[in-house]
């Protein structure tokens, strides 16, 4: 069996849930914010454990109990300013969404919608099982909440970048400064932002 260098535990941001990560070679402490990668796609995550070294003894247990991301990198205050736009689209598009049930006469109710950081991957929570024709509607529900997200004034900026110029001193769309400490919160994420000039 190939064992990672290391692991620690983390709480995902979007579903609570908790994973085993695979940091490779990178340190981890308990309390530190990191985005990784998980079978839902790119997550924020918050370490519970400093990083560990796994044995033949430990692996299987470890392996078993927990489902598996690995690290990708530090969060940083980008990330989280992106993270709290994304919880405002989404708590905007469980009322859409609950309008696409509605008309479909679904007697099931929408709570909430957790999705990846990056917006691309989505979970729809239900006050208790929803029915099987709900169930039959989760790709239909899936395609309106990623073009209410595509439609974004956030998502568009993420995506494209905030404008002519951006990340110099002559932008003009976001703030931007030639020392690269204000404006350009979201596009740089997307590493969109061009270097100051």
């Amino acid at each position: 069996m190939n064992l990672p260098n290391s692991y620690a535990f983390a709480r995902m941001v979007a579903q609570g849930d908790l994973k085993t990560i695979h940091s490779g070679l990178r340190r981890l402490q308990r309390g530190q914010w990191i985005v990784c990668r998980s079978d839902f796609g790119l997550e924020l995550a918050q370490i519970l454990s400093d990083t560990q070294e796994p044995s033949e003894s430990t692996i299987d247990s470890i392996w078993a109990e927990h489902s598996m991301a690995n690290w990708v990198r530090d969060a940083n205050t980008q990330d989280h300013w992106l993270w709290e736009k994304l919880q405002s689209l989404n708590h905007d598009a469980v009322g859409v969404c609950q309008a696409f049930l509605k008309d479909h006469h679904s007697q099931d109710t929408l709570l909430e919608i957790a999705s990846s950081i990056d917006g691309k991957s989505v979970a729809f929570e239900f006050l208790g099982d929803p029915s099987e024709e709900t169930n039959s509607k989760l790709d239909e529900l899936s395609e309106i909440y990623q073009t209410f997200i595509r439609n974004s004034e956030i998502y568009q900026q993420i995506e494209t970048g905030c404008g002519p110029d951006c990340g110099t001193g002559s932008g003009s769309a976001c703030g931007s400064s030639p020392d690269g400490k204000t404006g350009c919160s979201s596009c740089s994420i997307a590493k969109r932002c061009k270097p100051a000039k």
